[in-house]
């Protein structure tokens, strides 16, 4: 019985000391991010689209995916029920700055739990894609990385103060129109804009 004990307090031990260098480890990477965040670009446009056709019941789109040096890296198109189409995003305050991360498209018929999950279309090896440009600095990249991981893997409780941000059109005050492309433009100072091209 004393042997379990000991045992027991041993193992206990070894999890304390593997999570305190785990908190030590990720409070690193969270400071070099935020020596690094200035780096990022103030303005960015992660996705493109273009609402193919609508019906009274659905939505043809297609959507593009940019990286920071605004070179196409991927892209789907689908046809979704219903009339009112929403772009919801992840934004996680890093410092002074706001990182956003799209997350979801859904519409007014498909709830957001049930949209289409955006994360895989812009993994790159575990890197959100979206940030990167040639010349990104290291330290800046595993951070957005790490960050990138926990937002994907549902893990944002772990983030403070992380909130949601979505943008979509309202059929009965604006809508997004059949061949028109939008760009959606994020903002390191928090803002997220559709822009009519």
């Amino acid at each position: 019985m004393k042997k379990q004990g000991a045992n027991l307090l041993v193992l206990i031990g070894i999890i304390t000391l593997l999570l305190s260098s785990c908190i030590k480890e990720q409070k690193k990477q969270i400071k070099k991010l935020e020596e690094n965040i200035s780096l990022l670009k103030e303005e960015t446009t992660p996705i493109r689209f273009k609402i193919l056709g609508k019906t009274n019941d659905s939505i043809h789109l297609l959507v593009k995916f940019y990286n920071s040096d605004k070179k196409e890296i991927n892209s789907f198109k689908k046809t979704l029920n219903g009339q009112e189409l929403s772009i919801d995003f992840y934004m996680v305050p890093v410092k002074d700055r706001f990182v956003a991360f799209p997350s979801k498209i859904f519409t007014d018929r498909i709830p957001a739990d049930a949209g289409i999950s955006l994360y895989e279309y812009y993994n790159n090896d575990g890197y959100p894609g979206i940030f990167y440009t040639k010349d990104i600095d290291k330290d800046l990249y595993q951070g957005l990385k790490d960050i990138y991981q926990k937002v994907k893997s549902g893990q944002v409780d772990s983030i403070s103060d992380h909130f949601g941000n979505m943008v979509h059109d309202i059929q009965k005050v604006k809508s997004f129109l059949p061949e028109n492309v939008y760009s959606i433009v994020t903002h390191t100072k928090g803002g997220i804009e559709i822009i009519e091209e």
